[in-house]
């Protein structure tokens, strides 16, 4: 990330500015190609081989010139390139966007070009100069709520962040030492992908998976498709309830940055509620030092602050005041080889 920020920047240099911000401010584009290519599974079609415009607009049932006009811009991206008998050939960036891919990148990029996320983005400039997030303000609900309403979106959206899990994942396991056995509880913890990930490389573990009924459903399937649903229990929970599930080690990833200060707070009492003496808490976030500039989670705040009530990354420091406010001994830190933080922490007993 580092490196490719460079060449980037030297990328910049190499042209006048305004043509450099010119380039720059058509990167929307490319957002919106993606997740067109995504709906139209353009990945698949080209995953046999190179197609004519032609060809693919034929199997999509879509307008012949627009397709060609659009291959044609997603190869100036470098998704496709273009041979000169003008047939459009799949380039290694495209092969994450098809359907039966482990990364579900389409359905990121899906989630990422839908109409109620983009409004949000495009009212950034009242974003910045109000300090509250563009989603409520222009969907008149929370992104939560709006998944809840919107079924579709919130599946793509919970596809695509299981698929950044899974890439992570072995990552996280190799830079935290999960113990050979007793139990491990993911709190909110989506399908199960990091849970099943942990299990699959310590046989001597068992797992509880806390999430809404119809999580929980998706995960049954999940955890079974991969030999695990013997060893993991399903309890039904939220971050704001009672929290019924006894570990030894207790995860928050990817949880406390959709939320303010005082919601992480309260998020934090209800873990340590729920953690037995001797357990630790993991949680499992970006690493936004404040006048630093990281390149992945930089801009991953910004999204964070169109999108979510209050949440933000944060800095190891901040991290470890939230675990201390909300009634936490924090343990120490640790990083993936991607730069994310484990935070460890125990629960702080009444003497």
């Amino acid at each position: 990330m580092w490196l490719r920020r460079f060449f980037l920047r030297a990328a910049d240099r190499a042209l006048p500015a305004q043509v450099a911000l010119l380039e720059h401010v058509h990167q929307f584009a490319g957002t919106y190609l993606l997740a067109a290519f995504a709906e139209l599974g353009i990945a698949d079609h080209l995953a046999s081989g190179p197609k004519t415009a032609d060809e693919l607009a034929a199997m999509v049932h879509c307008d012949a010139d627009a397709m060609h006009r659009a291959l044609r811009a997603a190869a100036a991206c470098n998704l496709v390139r273009l041979d000169k008998k003008g047939r459009f050939h799949a380039t290694r960036l495209l092969g994450p966007m098809r359907s039966n891919d482990p990364s579900a990148t389409a359905d990121w990029c899906r989630y990422i070009g839908s109409p109620s996320l983009q409004v949000a983005w495009a009212d950034l400039a009242e974003t910045i100069r109000s300090g509250r997030n563009g989603f409520h303000r222009i969907n008149g609900m929370s992104t939560f709520e709006w998944f809840d309403a919107h079924p579709d979106e919130g599946r793509r959206f919970a596809s695509g962040l299981g698929g950044l899990t899974r890439a992570e994942a072995q990552m996280v396991i190799a830079a935290y030492p999960f113990p050979e056995t007793g139990t491990v509880c993911d709190i909110a913890g989506g399908a199960g992908v990091l849970l099943g990930e942990i299990l699959r490389t310590r046989p001597g573990l068992d797992g509880v998976l806390v999430e809404a009924p119809l999580v929980l459903a998706e995960a049954a399937i999940y955890l079974a498709s991969i030999g695990l649903a013997d060893r993991v229990q399903l309890v039904e929970g939220d971050l704001f309830g009672q929290i019924e599930a006894t570990a030894d080690v207790y995860l928050l990833k990817w949880i406390l940055h959709d939320w303010d200060d005082a919601t992480c707070e309260r998020i934090i009492k209800n873990v340590a509620s729920a953690m037995p003496g001797g357990a630790r808490l993991v949680v499992i976030e970006g690493n936004q030092e404040r006048n630093e500039v990281h390149p992945r989670f930089s801009m991953i705040d910004l999204q964070m602050l169109t999108m979510s009530e209050g949440g933000k990354e944060r800095s190891r420091g901040e991290f470890e005041r939230l675990l201390t406010n909300g009634g936490m001994h924090p343990l120490g830190t640790r990083r993936t080889a991607t730069d994310l933080l484990l935070v460890e922490a125990s629960v702080l007993r009444p003497v």
